[in-house]
């Protein structure tokens, strides 16, 4: 599916960072390359963040400058954590969750950009992808220590919580930068966008030091710069491998890629799941229904951004083969795996 249109017209800022420096698609752990090309450097840093190991690989002919934009690019994807990661009490996006129904907090500008990124998704999928999913995450057990225990939760219980599922309750105040959400107990997960946002971040860190050719891989959500060692042809590029969900080698894949001044991201509940009363749940809702989604074994996107990348694999997953043509025209492709492919 080639792109036509462009879905939002987001807002492009770099902050000023005076912060201390000290799974889906396969890309840096093996399966892309280059070519040898003097005298171009190469950088490669992995780091675990975010849930995920984040490695940034860049191809420069400035060693010590590539350094120094890599170390910075990691420290704009830990301030995306500080400030939208729900396992930390202290982010931005857990004090808003903390005072849910009752007031609203202020936020930094990060949290206000990704919020207005997701109400686009919401409004494709007519309301299944949904970020305030939070609270159907916990019921069924997610990012819970002990899962031993743990039984698929009744219909009157899904119910009771859909009644403080819905995006449209998160009040975006962008002039002052605060955000509240008007439900008590209600929540915000922004894990089916959060990793394409902080590489997109780390992206923009690097093209601000001058870097046209690198690799940003956050666990299968991939931001392809350039092209290895500064490859001008147009048809060259990143390669990198969409996994096959059915086979338990990470490194066997079914589709090669070459990327070059785009994006990949893939959606898929094979890594990320639980065991429930001898069912298997996986961690993408329908949040309209309440329940878990698996309509794909996967789906994989590319975009002109990994944000944007992240939001399209989650929401074509979650509406499956039959929904994937609203996305016509904001994907450059789409890519299915599924029991009968």
């Amino acid at each position: 599916m080639k792109k036509t249109d462009i879905l939002f017209s987001r807002r492009q800022f770099l902050k000023v960072l005076s912060v201390g420096i000290g799974t889906g698609a396969l890309a840096a752990g093996g399966l892309w390359r280059w070519r040898s090309l003097a005298p171009m450097s190469v950088v490669q840093k992995t780091r675990p963040l975010l849930g995920t190991f984040f490695t940034i690989t860049v191809h420069d002919s400035d060693e010590a400058m590539a350094e120094k934009a890599v170390e910075y690019a990691f420290a704009a994807v830990e301030m995306v954590d500080r400030v939208m990661s729900i396992h930390r009490f202290d982010s931005d996006l857990s004090r808003v969750n903390a005072t849910a129904g009752n007031d609203m907090v202020s936020v930094d500008p990060y949290l206000i950009d990704i919020l207005k990124m997701t109400q686009q998704f919401h409004g494709l999928t007519g309301g299944v992808y949904d970020v305030t999913c939070l609270p159907l995450l916990q019921l069924y057990g997610f990012y819970q220590s002990q899962t031993e225990n743990l039984h698929y939760p009744s219909d009157r219980k899904i119910y009771e919580i859909l009644s403080v599922i819905d995006q449209k309750q998160i009040t975006l105040d962008e002039k002052s930068n605060r955000v509240g959400l008007a439900r008590a107990k209600a929540g915000i997960d922004l894990g089916s966008i959060g990793k394409g946002y902080a590489v997109d971040r780390a992206g923009d860190v690097l093209k601000s030091f001058g870097i046209k050719n690198a690799l940003i891989d956050a666990g299968g959500n991939v931001l392809a710069m350039g092209a290895p060692h500064g490859d001008k042809n147009s048809a060259k590029g990143w390669h990198v491998a969409i996994r096959n969900p059915e086979v338990q080698n990470k490194e066997a894949y079914f589709e090669m890629l070459t990327l070059k001044d785009e994006a990949v991201a893939t959606s898929g509940n094979y890594e990320q799941s639980l065991w429930l009363d001898g069912q298997r749940v996986g961690h993408l809702f329908d949040a309209k229904k309440g329940k878990p989604s698996d309509p794909l074994l996967s789906a994989t996107a590319v975009a002109k951004n990994a944000t944007l990348a992240d939001g399209l694999s989650t929401s074509v997953f979650l509406l499956g083969k039959a929904g994937a043509s609203r996305f016509k025209e904001i994907a450059k492709d789409i890519y299915y795996h599924s029991e009968d492919s």
